[in-house]
């Protein structure tokens, strides 16, 4: 799977050697990755994450599983943000796997020293139009607290529209036919 880049970023899918790494071996995901992981990343919410994701990345590739193995999720999962220059890392966004009935959700995290800096805006973008070259995808998905002001506005910045809300949560979508390439 290859990286992406925008104006500041590269954007970097992590797979199962790099997601082993992140969850117990700093230094090694740093070599693997050619860059630096700032201190605060990853942080406790996503360190909780990555064990499921690495084992649904180990079972799309157990042949022993046949087809009860859930779809190759190349690219469909967790992608970390980069800034170019000083190749650090500062944040991470990630799908819930392959496009389910032309659904996918996304979510995002950047470091709280790097943000409102446009950075989840950009990184975010890049992924979504990934993601909107896959035939597949109709319509991706995103919560968000509603009182998230930086959340908010990000999405509603790359297009989204609130599909859905409870007392705190907001549901938020952005369609194929929305999308502006």
């Amino acid at each position: 799977m290859s990286r992406l880049e925008t104006k500041r970023l590269t954007l970097i899918p992590v797979d199962r050697t790099l997601g082993r790494a992140l969850i117990k071996n700093r230094s090694h995901a740093e070599r693997l990755t050619s860059g630096l992981l700032h201190r605060d990343f990853p942080d406790e919410d996503l360190l909780a994450k990555l064990p499921a994701f690495v084992q649904r990345l180990e079972d799309s590739a157990n042949p022993a599983l046949g087809s009860t193995a859930p779809p190759d999720p190349r690219g469909w999962g967790l992608w970390l943000f980069f800034y170019k220059l000083e190749r650090l890392t500062v944040g991470a966004a990630s799908f819930n796997g392959p496009p389910l009935d032309g659904e996918v959700e996304l979510g995002y995290q950047v470091v709280p020293a790097h943000r409102r800096r446009g950075l989840t805006y950009e990184g975010c973008k890049a992924l979504i139009e990934w993601a909107f070259f896959d035939s597949r995808t109709l319509q991706i998905v995103a919560d968000c607290e509603s009182n998230n002001i930086a959340s908010v506005n990000t999405l509603e910045k790359l297009g989204f529209t609130v599909i859905g809300n409870n007392a705190e949560q907001l549901k938020w979508g952005l369609t194929r036919s929305n999308w502006h390439f």
